[in-house]
């Protein structure tokens, strides 16, 4: 429903920037999964919903404007494979211990300290993006954010 809704408008915005119709779906793709993903920190005392995915939409287009303008467009094709290719399965296993040690940190954190890390990191909002939606001021987050990353450091720091 939300798809339906929204998908062609952001398409029609997206053609008008880039008049190419694979980056337009690349747009409508991106944003409507930053819009899924990010679901949880919709603030509707802040805004309507309509408001909300267009300032991702934006966001994204942005984004991706910035990528081919500074010449930095992904090419998968041929950066991504020959790495998945050279995997080893014992790299992988490696990365997946050091995830799990990584997560187990980041979840001792305080409940105010970790809002303010997996909006950060794992949604990518801005630290302003935060304050609002977590209704509280830049300057709090600011703080969380430096002394999450500061007890972080403290306990991951020489493990890895």
């Amino acid at each position: 429903m939300v798809f339906q809704h929204f998908a062609p408008k952001i398409k029609r915005f997206a053609v008008q920037k880039f008049s190419n119709s694979d980056k337009a779906n690349d747009i409508v793709q991106d944003t409507m999964s930053n819009v899924w993903r990010k679901a949880y920190l919709f603030c509707p005392n802040k805004g309507a919903a309509h408001t909300w995915v267009y300032t991702i939409m934006r966001n994204v287009t942005f984004d991706a404007l910035r990528k081919i303008r500074s010449g930095r467009e992904d090419n998968l094709s041929e950066d991504i494979w020959s790495y998945i290719e050279g995997e080893t399965e014992e790299k992988v296993f490696e990365d997946h211990l050091e995830k799990k040690f990584i997560l187990e940190n980041i979840n001792k954190l305080s409940e105010a300290q970790l809002s303010v890390v997996k909006a950060f990191y794992f949604s990518e909002l801005s630290q302003e993006q935060i304050s609002e939606c977590l209704d509280i001021p830049l300057g709090t987050v600011k703080s969380r954010l430096r002394l999450a990353v500061a007890k972080l450091k403290g306990n991951i720091g020489d493990d890895l």
